[in-house]
């Protein structure tokens, strides 16, 4: 068991010992040497062992495009290219070290690649709208409910911020309205019971200005109760995201259809 133990000891150590690390300057000696079959081994484990810079992984992938383009394989001349432009997407070959016909190559790979970028930038873009769905059962709901309490709506329908200061808002001017009401009418009974001649002219003011306090609550209440009804149809009536982006969406599920409307506004709650 001891000399098994030590035969496979011996072993790795053999293996470790021939497993010797490439370097960028073996890679760059074949290369001179024209031999690029040799290049493309080495620099395929060089770039496994990393640890090199972006300059010199560069001058790597450059030495694996001419080697791929002379052994025929133009695939793998592309992806080299490739390669690099991810590394550094403004790279430009150098013409007095690289064919005319590979710099075409090259022109046609950066095309691409930017292209690309940029279908995926949109992409991750138009993930990050501000996305609504409008499902009618659940707006049906929400309407009810904002009937009720002004805000509500908005809540339901994730609007939060906003549907919590409007039921705030509401809700204070729906209390003092109500007393006001009943103040109203408690200083009216008291000015017309009022037989005292010097006590029916402050009476009256009382009244007066209670009744004026009254009416603007009553005003202002129907003021809010109308813009949250408005709001919630036109403007919160779907599911909202996180997203401060001003795009947004939404999309109508009905039974056996489906409608999407965007529209960008500059602000939201």
């Amino acid at each position: 068991m001891t000399r098994k133990l030590f035969v496979i000891i011996l072993l790795l150590i053999t293996v470790k010992l021939s497993a010797q690390e490439v370097t960028y300057n073996q890679v760059k000696a074949e290369y001179e040497a024209f031999e690029y079959e040799k290049v493309i081994q080495l620099s395929n484990a060089l770039i496994k062992q990393g640890g090199i810079s972006d300059s010199l992984k560069i001058d790597v992938y450059q030495m694996r495009v001419v080697a791929f383009y002379s052994l025929g394989d133009e695939l793998s001349t592309q992806n080299s290219f490739r390669e690099i432009l991810k590394i550094n997407k403004n790279y430009s070959p150098n013409p007095s070290k690289i064919s005319p016909r590979l710099i075409a190559i090259f022109q046609t790979v950066k095309e691409n690649y930017l292209k690309s970028l940029a279908q995926e930038t949109t992409k991750r873009d138009s993930t990050g709208q501000a996305k609504k769905v409008f499902v009618p059962s659940q707006f049906k709901s929400s309407a009810l409910k904002n009937i009720f309490v002004p805000g509500w709506g908005q809540i339901s329908n994730g609007y939060s911020t906003k549907g919590y200061i409007l039921s705030a808002a509401s809700s204070i001017n729906l209390a003092a309205m109500i007393y006001f009401i009943f103040d109203t009418k408690k200083k009216e009974n008291e000015y017309l019971k009022e037989i005292n001649k010097n006590l029916i002219e402050p009476k009256y003011n009382s009244f007066n200005k209670s009744y004026k306090i009254r009416n603007t609550l009553i005003a202002s209440y129907i003021i809010i109760w109308l813009y949250s009804q408005i709001d919630l149809h036109l403007l919160s009536n779907g599911l909202e995201d996180n997203s401060n982006s001003g795009q947004s969406e939404i999309t109508y599920r009905g039974a056996n259809q489906e409608f999407r409307l965007n529209w960008r506004i500059p602000f939201s709650f």
